[in-house]
């Protein structure tokens, strides 16, 4: 089965635009990847912020996209995400950035961080199991 190529937008997955996702930026050398996404207003809950599930959205892609940047355009799929919300986050952009924290033949253990305004709103964890190619 061959993979696509995420480099080209219209191969990324249909949620990556759903979330406004753009501005790519995968650093090889540092095995780091920032992904900017568009919050919008119908993402809003009845307080007018974010809601939480759309930050945990953005922040299971920008990890999706690292596991397979990161692991030689290997498949990878989560298993389980853990996500702390510190602030609201606001309509408008959120910038994500997402590292290793250990890179296992089958299991990659990530982490990555939702920003805006310069201040942390959230943060998340997630266990993604490497698939095997077809």
């Amino acid at each position: 089965m061959m993979l696509p190529d995420l480099s080209v937008p219209a191969h990324l997955p249909p949620i990556h635009h759903l979330l406004g996702g753009h501005s790519i930026q995968w650093n090889p050398d540092q095995l780091e990847l920032e992904v900017r996404y568009q919050a919008l207003e119908s993402f809003t809950n009845p307080r007018g912020t974010i809601e939480g599930g759309m930050l945990c959205a953005m922040l299971d892609d920008v990890m999706g996209l690292f596991a397979y940047y990161a692991n030689q355009q290997q498949a990878a799929t989560t298993i389980n995400l853990t996500t702390d919300f510190l602030r609201p986050c606001l309509v408008g952009i959120v910038v994500t950035k997402c590292r290793f924290i250990k890179q296992g033949k089958s299991i990659l253990n990530i982490e990555s961080e939702a920003w805006q305004n310069h201040k942390l709103v959230a943060r998340s964890t997630a266990n993604f199991m490497v698939l095997a190619h077809a």
